[in-house]
């Protein structure tokens, strides 16, 4: 059953962690994609410790983990989600549209 989203919600939106980058800064960082509404790919990199899985550099890529989001506007079945670590740049927000139905609702801890 899918959630019945809306503005401010919180949710994660899966991911695939394609590859460990390098252990420096601690806690290391990854290279995690996924694919928007539009079918365009994005590419995020960051510590492993900000994406929903635990990611170590030992663990057998590419493998799911997922993105801690809030939805910022829903249209029909496309949500637009704010990833929660991101900051704006020049007035911009890292924004992404993704297919609603994807989403999952966060989980305690």
């Amino acid at each position: 059953m899918t959630p019945n989203w809306a503005v401010g919600d919180e949710c994660q939106l899966p991911a695939t962690a394609a590859i460990w980058l390098t252990n420096d800064p601690q806690p290391g960082l990854v290279l995690v994609e996924f694919v928007d509404a539009h079918g365009r790919p994005h590419w995020l990199v960051d510590k492993c410790a900000i994406f929903g899985a635990d990611l170590l550099p030992t663990s057998t890529y590419p493998r799911p983990t997922s993105i801690r989001c809030s939805i910022d506007a829903i249209d029909g079945d496309i949500a637009t989600v704010r990833p929660w670590w991101t900051i704006s740049c020049g007035g911009l927000s890292f924004l992404f549209d993704v297919p609603a139905d994807v989403l999952v609702p966060m989980t305690a801890g």
